[in-house]
């Protein structure tokens, strides 16, 4: 087939006219506030070797970079962030003076992820580096700079939450947390799940004080006050300290009067490995992701060569001009998945004192029903559907069933489990394919959950299989030859008794989620936690 010459490639674009006028205008004014912190710009390749982003040292999965060999064999990546970039050049440039060093940079990051869910392969991004001071002023004058970045760019109604990663590495520290725990935890909290952080640490024998300070750290958002409250009650040193530090940066922003930007999320960790103590993100209405983002990495640079304390932040200059192009909102939307789900969310709903009469209305043809009184928005929408909507804040909230989530694995915090919707996502077949499972031998699976299938049969049994996509009646495949199990969801199992299948293997239980938006989370931080609050209040009360 010949390829349309005009056209880009998947995941990169032309920039023109108005759209290329306001992102430039908005470039030219971060440049200007770096300008005004005496920050200089400095210029690296696209193309670096692949080591300086494998390992600890990059953001990236080795997966989703741009890598090819150059002639002499060499393993090269396309940049997939800048920040092991300016560190190489410190170390290379600027080792021999122990003075404050403050560079910035501009220019195109790429990452060649597989499904890319509507983001760009190549993105523009702009942003500080300050070497060889680690101090408090040092962090608070990054975020400054990142605020003020935002604020010259036209960019209103700005939120920075705050973090410290020895808040909770300093628990899990302290009750002897390993490794493996840490992650499962980490994923807990940075959904901000309560429930699902305390029976992950009551299954496996976490006792308080630790528990209830892991719990603690998945509430939403902190004032000052909480911080203070926190540091005086919390159990170890390493998190004290990092709350101390937290609060020492919010005087510190009271020097360039910013503090009221602040707000402060113990439990906001980060999966970058190089951050090693304060970390934040900025957040504002119109996109459904940070806007910018940055902390404290002092280890980075001594695996690069040289010991040296570094912070720094970074903007996506194509998210700001999406930002400032977009409409703010007033009422809190929800997105329901279509069906009996929908229904039973209404009737929760409407026990938490949340009705939309209209939504009632069987011959209706609205696609939006508003609960004017209450500002709220509700949409139905296919259940697959429904998690794209709350990643790009389409929607603040969504619920959806928890089979949708881990298929779809969008970026959204999964804050509580329903309750209702209740049912199993399991492996089935013939009675005499267990064998095929038990010995790990290489069979066909038919499933509507492609996702779900590869992520348990090849990361967790370690069995090669092939997996084949259906739309229809699973149940089909071992009945008709054409796969050897089935993995989809269980309610009765009436189905699969009928047709002489059966369980083999569970993999999960499921029911009904609440997503939030993380952005959504932040903005609507008040709103959000009251809903979610009545709503538990609620199930606790049966």
């Amino acid at each position: 087939m010949k390829r349309e010459l005009t056209h880009t490639p998947e995941g990169v674009r032309d920039l023109y006219g108005e759209a290329y006028r306001r992102q430039t205008e908005a470039e030219e004014c971060i440049a200007r506030t770096l300008a005004e912190f005496h920050y200089e710009f400095i210029r690296t390749p696209a193309l670096e070797y692949f080591d300086l982003f494998a390992g600890e040292i990059g953001t990236t999965s080795a997966n989703d970079l741009f890598k090819y060999f150059d002639r002499g064999g060499e393993t090269m990546v396309l940049r997939p962030d800048f920040t092991p970039s300016i560190a190489r050049c410190a170390v290379k440039y600027f080792s021999e003076s122990g003075e404050p060093l403050r560079l910035c940079y501009k220019g195109s990051v790429f990452n060649n992820k597989q499904s890319l869910q509507g983001k760009l392969k190549e993105e523009t991004q702009m942003g500080a580096e300050l070497y060889n001071d680690g101090s408090v002023g040092a962090d608070a004058e990054i975020i400054a700079m990142a605020i003020k970045s935002l604020l010259s760019a036209g960019l209103t109604g700005i939120k920075v939450c705050i973090s410290h990663v020895d808040y909770f590495y300093g628990i899990c520290e302290k009750a002897g947390i390993g490794q493996e725990l840490a992650d499962e935890l980490f994923s807990c909290i940075s959904d901000k799940n309560k429930e699902k952080t305390e029976a992950v640490l009551s299954a496996n024998g976490i006792a308080e004080p630790y528990r209830g300070e892991l719990v603690r750290a998945a509430d939403m958002v902190f004032s000052a006050e909480d911080v203070k409250t926190l540091a005086d009650t919390v159990s170890n040193e390493r998190s004290r300290n990092a709350l101390l530090r937290l609060l020492e940066i919010r005087e510190a922003l009271k020097g360039y009067g910013l503090e009221g930007y602040a707000v402060f999320d113990p439990g906001m960790l980060n999966r970058y490995q190089y951050y090693t103590g304060m970390v934040f993100r900025a957040y504002t209405y119109g996109i459904g992701e940070p806007v910018a983002r940055g902390g404290r990495y002092d280890r980075l640079l001594e695996k690069i060569g040289h010991a040296a304390p570094a912070v720094g932040f970074m903007v996506v200059t194509d998210d700001i001009a999406a930002a400032l192009s977009a409409v703010r909102k007033d009422t809190l939307t929800i997105a329901l998945g279509k069906g009996r789900l929908a229904k039973e969310a209404m009737r929760l709903l409407n026990r938490c004192g949340i009705s939309c009469p209209e939504m009632e209305d069987k011959d209706t043809r609205k696609l939006i029903f508003t609960d004017e009184e209450a500002k709220i928005s509700f949409f139905l929408a296919k259940g697959p559907d429904v998690p794209t909507y709350v990643e790009y804040g389409a929607a603040d909230i969504g619920i959806v069933g928890a089979d949708t989530i881990l298929e779809e694995e969008r970026r959204v915090l999964e804050v509580l489990d329903l309750g209702f919707g209740k049912c199993r996502m399991c492996v089935c077949g013939r009675p005499e394919a267990a064998e095929l499972l038990r010995h790990h031998e290489m069979i066909r699976v038919a499933t509507k959950y492609p996702g779900i299938a590869r992520d348990y049969f090849h990361r967790t049994k370690k069995q090669t299989v092939e997996l084949i996509k259906l739309n229809g009646s699973v149940e089909l495949g071992p009945i008709v030859g054409l796969s050897d199990v089935i993995v989809d969801i269980v309610e009765t199992g009436s189905t699969l008794r009928e047709n002489g299948l059966t369980v083999l293997e569970e993999i999960c239980p499921l029911s009904a989620r609440m997503i939030v938006n993380p952005v959504s989370m932040q903005m609507q931080a008040e709103r959000i936690r009251d809903l979610t609050d009545r709503i538990r209040t609620m199930l606790e009360n049966g």
